[in-house]
């Protein structure tokens, strides 16, 4: 199962590479803006610095949510990484504010918050989790970079707190995907010009 979820993989990050490179995105963040919105509607969800929005800053040839991330002060965002590069040996999380930095000590991985670092379970106290990936299947299934560290992360939430996978249009799949024990499924897929609440399909 491992080997074909590396195909997968390596054809939609190959579709990636060509369609950043190919062609500009000027107004995917608004259009993901919008979609969010609708996905915080649809679920019922109403964020405060108690129970933030969990999310990520977005790498370059990743959905642009930069808008959604600026648009929710505070907002949790990983830890992966110490502020020498090295990994940390579980995903930590900060609860980044307008008065915080984005820092990228690792160019493998995404920016993250200069504000005070808190434990893996810092999660539990998020109303939704935004999560990336590289494809989503119609039944939940998320096929992600292959780290697992979500899958780890995720283990600390409830079952209520919704789980909202971002990918680009071409990766929300009708096919299913592979699906682990640990792969963990969530419940909506947000994309430039669509949301999908899979728990009302």
């Amino acid at each position: 199962m491992t080997v074909h979820k590396d195909s997968i993989r390596r054809k939609i990050r190959a579709h990636r590479d060509a369609y950043c490179c190919q062609r500009g995105r000027p107004h995917e963040g608004e259009h993901l803006l919008l979609n969010w919105q609708r996905a915080l509607t649809e679920f019922d969800i109403h964020p405060s610095p108690q129970h933030p929005v969990a999310a990520f800053y977005p790498m370059e040839k990743e959905p642009d949510i930069t808008g959604i991330v600026g648009a929710h002060n505070p907002i949790l965002l990983p830890v992966l990484c110490q502020s020498d590069g090295r990994l940390l040996k579980e995903v930590a999380w900060s609860l980044h504010t307008e008065e915080n930095s984005l820092i990228r000590p690792n160019p493998l991985f995404p920016s993250q918050s200069t504000a005070e670092l808190r434990g893996p379970e810092a999660i539990a106290t998020a109303s939704v989790v935004l999560v990336a990936g590289l494809a989503v299947d119609r039944a939940g299934t998320r096929l992600g970079q292959g780290g697992g560290w979500y899958d780890r992360a995720l283990r600390f939430i409830s079952a209520k707190t919704p789980v909202i996978a971002c990918v680009f249009d071409w990766e929300y799949m009708g096919d299913l995907l592979p699906r682990e024990a640990h792969d963990m499924a969530v419940d909506g897929v947000l994309t430039p010009t669509r949301f999908i609440n899979l728990k009302a399909q």
